[in-house]
């Protein structure tokens, strides 16, 4: 359950009446990790922490609870009457793995941190009609992310797939690398070589 911690926002759940409702907004970002959607359940465009909220209509269905442990899941419908959605979800084979942090701000205080009414989502199955889009979430896949994190290869580079990166920091004229030892000896950046020959061989993980 969320604790409101900031006095004015507990000031306005407390009201009988207030001319400034709570509204959900929709951060989505697209598999690409580069296209962003904002939307807001509003009779009107608002901005929230410098971006805009495109007024839209959608549906949020909270999770329920049970006692036999199942994992909850939200259902969020987003509508598909002006077929806005409809390129993306074909573009990106249904919008799976899409990330959504649903907000709930007050109209009245869009100046303020609303951060604790926050909750990260991830889309986990997607279907479409003449009407909604329907988005089945729940939390982030950690399934998705490298376990465990710290691999240490003995005859491969972990700069390999980020050659002139940062970490491998090589500035001359070859444009490729095999992430061998042998090749960043060739190029004169075997200071810089992220694997770890002491090993001997083979692969440690932390």
């Amino acid at each position: 359950m969320l604790e409101l911690q900031h006095p004015v926002l507990i000031v306005e759940t407390l009201k009988i009446s207030s001319i400034y409702p709570f509204l959900f907004l929709l951060d989505l970002t697209l598999p690409d990790n580069t296209t962003k959607i904002y939307l807001v359940h509003n009779g009107e465009d608002i901005t929230y922490q410098g971006r805009t909220y495109t007024k839209f209509s959608f549906q949020v269905e909270l999770p329920s609870t049970d006692t036999k442990g199942s994992i909850p899941q939200w259902t969020i419908r987003v509508s598909n009457v002006s077929r806005v959605l409809e390129p993306y979800l074909e573009q990106f084979k249904g919008l799976n793995g899409t990330k959504i942090k649903l907000r709930i701000v007050n109209a009245g205080h869009l100046d303020i941190d609303h951060a604790e009414l926050e909750t990260d989502l991830e889309v986990q199955q997607s279907f479409s009609d003449a009407q909604w889009v329907t988005f089945v979430c729940g939390g982030p896949n950690f399934l998705n992310q490298m376990f465990p994190y710290i691999r240490y290869f003995a005859d491969t580079c972990a700069w390999k797939k980020n050659f002139k990166g940062a970490e491998c920091a090589y500035t001359g004229a070859a444009v490729t690398c095999d992430g061998t030892l042998k090749r960043c000896r060739q190029l004169g950046n075997s200071r810089r070589y992220g694997g770890k020959p002491g090993l001997g061989g083979g692969v440690k993980i932390v």
